[in-house]
Parts: structure tokens; sequence; C-alpha cells
């Protein structure tokens, strides 16, 4: 058996309290040595294992003492089986070989891990009563986390939608006394005390663009996206630049529309983080749009028209050739473009609400009647 690589091959070991057993994962075995003594054990054979046909060797130095004489092994055509009798009945060994370190050639046989008798059942009720204490853990483990990630997108939605709700209070609050007191007069300082809140809940608003993207609301992304950058764009592109509109009484009518409409569409979002559901503040959520929708695309679109002679007559946002990108841009003819999205995405707008209201309104008044 000179002259050729020698191997480990795979041992599989298992146990009774009586016996332990060694499976030498090695076929069709020629020219073999086996060799049992009572602290070891010395294992050659030429056969094929799992590096093919090879000589394959190994020896182990016992965690016990065996009965060398009781003990055997058998050759079959798909392995060696070898049966070390323990010298001291009931003795379980936690591993094969006195040292810590287990070969890595050497695993458990898992077919064959029993004890005798009664203790064998005895051991099969404590491994599957393990197993099942694991998976009840992990379920648990699972159920813990889903939970906690469900009240922390539920704590995080409630407190945003607070804040937006109480951020267009305050603007609607403001607005609104403001024209009773003032009327048409000072709108000018009526735009720089509504400007700045209404900057700051309008950027807040792009998180609605992000929360159905991250799967925190289950709603389309389409909608809130035409909403909320075609409010940004006019409010920082057009409104914010021309100086010669922020007196205009239309800008500040448009501020008091938006601010309305979200007046009424946050507490309904907050009674769905809560899980209350409201039928005052559901039909307010689904009703109300069908005034200020349309007042306010229409707000839109002629605050949109009388900003266009200042982008005209200044440049702003615009290229004009030659430049180092090689390219013309004309903000002023984008703002016409921009009415015809109006034009356009405001039927798309308004119809969205519609069918929203009919499967929102129309099941309730099923429940009423089934009632």
């Amino acid at each position: 058996m000179s002259g050729e690589a020698v191997l480990h091959p795979t041992v599989y070991w298992a146990q009774t309290d009586k016996k332990v057993s060694l499976r030498v994962d090695v076929s069709d075995v020629t020219n073999h040595s086996i060799d049992v003594t009572e602290e070891s054990l010395q294992f050659e054979a030429q056969g094929i294992g799992a590096g093919g046909l090879h000589t394959y060797r190994f020896s182990l130095d016992f965690y016990g003492p065996v009965n060398e004489k009781e003990s055997t092994y058998r050759i079959s055509d798909r392995n060696v089986e070898i049966n070390l009798v323990k010298a001291e009945v009931n003795d379980p060994w936690p591993r094969v070989t006195y040292k810590k370190l287990k070969p890595a050639w050497l695993r458990l046989d898992f077919d064959k891990w029993t004890m005798d008798d009664s203790e064998e059942d005895e051991q099969q009720t404590q491994v599957l009563e393990q197993r099942e204490q694991l998976k009840r853990i992990e379920k648990d483990i699972m159920e813990a986390q889903e939970k906690a990630y469900a009240d922390l997108k539920r704590g995080y939605l409630f407190i945003y939608n607070l804040v937006q709700f109480i951020g267009y209070s305050y603007i609607v609050i403001l607005l609104f006394s403001w024209f009773i007191l003032y009327g048409k007069s000072e709108m000018l300082l009526a735009f720089e005390k509504s400007f700045y809140p209404l900057g700051v809940c309008q950027l807040l608003a792009l998180l609605e663009i992000v929360h159905p993207l991250t799967g925190l609301v289950k709603t389309g992304v389409a909608a809130p996206f035409m909403q909320v950058i075609g409010r940004d764009l006019l409010l920082f592109m057009v409104i914010m630049p021309n100086e010669d509109i922020h007196g205009e009484p239309i800008v500040c009518y448009l501020f008091l529309i938006w601010s309305t409409i979200e007046v009424v569409r946050y507490p309904f979002y907050i009674c769905a983080t809560l899980n209350y559901d409201s039928e005052v503040i559901s039909w307010l959520r689904y009703t109300m749009w069908m005034p200020l929708y349309p007042l306010g695309l229409l707000s839109e679109a002629i605050v949109t028209f009388i900003a266009i002679p200042y982008f005209r007559d200044t440049g702003m946002f615009s290229l004009t050739l030659p430049n180092s990108v090689n390219m013309a841009f004309s903000f002023e003819y984008y703002l016409y473009v921009h009415l015809g999205f109006i034009a356009t995405g405001g039927p798309f707008l308004l119809s969205h609400m519609w069918r929203q209201r009919k499967k929102r309104l129309g099941s309730q008044k099923k429940k009423v009647k089934s009632q």
C-alpha cells in the first residue's frame, strides 16, 4: 500500500450506552488493516472514498477504554462498520477522542445515534422536545421582530402625519384669520408669514413619494409624485424667485387651498395608523376634494400664467447659446408646457380621487344597508 497518496476517509460515529459505532465511508475495500486496542484504533485500507480510488488511513485515541476482544468490524461493498464495545457500560462519551479538537473528517452519524431500551425513547423525546422548543423560540423571535417593525412604522407615520397636520393647520388659521381681518390688503405680509411654514411642509411632503417606494404605505406612487413635485416646482421655482407676484391675492388663495386640502387629508391618515375608522373624517377626506382640487388646479394655472412674463424678461432658469453644454432651454416655454401638464394631469388626479371615493364611501354604504 505504499507509493500512492494516503487520504483520510469520512468517518461517522454514534453511540449507545454500551457501544460506539464507526462507519467508514470507503467502498470496495481491499488490502485492509484494522487494529483495535483498548485505547486506540488504527485503520488503513484501499478503496473508493471521497477522493476516489486511494489508500485511506486514520487513527483514533478513544475518549474512554473499550473491550478490544468483543469489538468487531464488518466490511461491505458500501462501507466498513466498526463496533466498539465500551469497557464501562452506561458511560456516555461526549466525543470519540480524548482530544477536544475534533478532526474535520469525523462526523456524527445522526441516523444511528440511539440509546438502548427506555433510555432510547427518553432521549428521542428530549430531542423532539428541544427541536419543538427551538421552533417556538424562532417563531416568537420572528413575531417579535415583525411586531417591533410594525410598531416602529406606525409610530413614524403617526408622528409624520401629525406634524404635517399641525403645520398646515397653522397656515390655514393664519391665512383665514388674515383674510377676515385685512381682506385683500397687506397680501405681501401675509405671503411672508405663510411662505416659510408652507415651504417646510412641502419639503416634508417629498417623503410621501418615498413611503410607497419603501413599502411603508400600500398606495401607488403616481398620484403623490404628480401632486408633490408639481406643488414644489411651483412654490420654489416659480413663486419664490418672482417677487412681483408675492403680493398677489391669488398666491395666498393658492396657499390656503393647498393647506385646507391637507388639513382634511392628514387626520384621515392619522386614523389609519391607529386602525381607527371614522365615518366623518372619511367622508370629509373623500368629499372636500371635489371643490378644493379644481380650485387648486385653477389657482396653480393662474399663478403660473401671471409668472411667465417675469421669466421671459429675466431669463431665469433658461439657457441660451452658446454655452458649455451646447444646449438651449427656455423656462418660459417650459411654463407653457407646465400649464398643459396641469390641464392634462388635473383630470387624471380628479378621476383617481373619484375612484377612491366610490371605493371608500361606496363600501360604507353597503355596510349600512347590510346592517
